[in-house]
């Protein structure tokens, strides 16, 4: 027996998104979300996200901004301990980036 598949004749086309999602989606990386988080709220593939991610370099502006954080709230008194407890870092990453705002400060 031969079965009849049945076609639309649309192909497989590629979802488009908005210039308004990708900055959603960068804006919610920046903040600390993972891509499986920011895949969830955006609707939009993790890979997608991901290639955004890479070729945008959100990685290095999202390091900038939190060795910022960082430095801004050991400045204003808190200990590494308690910096890690607000930003949900470990102590030792909190220590690597505030060693490196500090450098980029006295540089």
């Amino acid at each position: 027996m031969n079965k009849k598949v049945k076609t639309t004749g649309k192909l497989n086309q590629r979802n488009t998104y908005t210039l308004e999602v990708k900055a959603n989606a960068k804006r919610l990386y920046l903040i600390g979300l993972t891509l499986t988080e920011i895949s969830k709220i955006t609707e939009a593939p993790v890979r997608t996200i991901e290639k955004w991610q890479i070729a945008e370099k959100w990685k290095e502006q999202r390091e900038t901004t939190l060795g910022k954080k960082i430095l801004d709230l050991h400045l204003s008194g808190k200990t590494y301990k308690d910096i890690s407890a607000i930003l949900n870092k470990s102590t030792p990453t909190i220590w690597r980036y505030l060693k490196i705002a500090r450098n980029e400060v006295n540089n």
